[in-house]
């Protein structure tokens, strides 16, 4: 049963949802990876981010992330690659939704993880090494990133798997 389906009323007694933010930021052919203790049950590495906070814009949660995670000042979020619906899975995490954008930095800038963001470690991953890194749905989540941002598409996934747009039922 979905939450709110006993009151029928999901205006006023609305799901819960995480929304989350990711950062793809490429350099040559690699990608900037991190290490996430806290999310470990689901995959040990992925895309720089984290939650929007309540009355958060994404853009705005992604550029506070980036910067008190990995130090990267004035970075600000570019295109929408892609929208990835998250079903919960009880014990491993919440039902969400993640939205992953092309991120540019400077090649003089080199992202450092700090002692309050949350990673463990930043790595820059080769394109062709991330499934050694990233496991289930957040490899295919990166993977399809960087089909979006080499194609110019915005892909929407679940759980990392591409969707038909015009299947209504996805």
């Amino acid at each position: 049963m979905f939450h709110g389906q006993d009151t029928g009323d999901w205006f006023r007694d609305p799901p819960p949802r995480r929304v989350g933010v990711h950062a793809l930021i490429r350099r040559g052919p690699t990608l900037l990876g991190v290490t996430r203790p806290y999310r470990e049950s689901v995959s040990p590495w992925g895309l720089p981010g984290g939650s929007v906070a309540p009355n958060e814009r994404r853009r705005a949660g992604l550029s506070r992330h980036l910067a008190t995670r990995l130090g990267l000042q004035e970075v600000a979020a570019g295109r929408l690659l892609v929208i990835d619906d998250v079903p919960e899975k009880p014990g491993r995490h919440r039902e969400g939704t993640n939205y992953v954008y092309e991120v540019e930095i400077p090649d003089d800038v080199e992202p450092t993880v700090t002692e309050v963001g949350g990673f463990g470690e930043a790595r820059w991953v080769s394109f062709d090494k991330v499934g050694d890194y990233a496991v289930d749905h957040a490899r295919r989540r990166i993977e399809q990133s960087l089909l979006a941002a080499d194609t110019g598409q915005t892909l929407e996934l679940i759980l990392g798997i591409p969707q038909d747009i015009n299947d209504r039922a996805a």
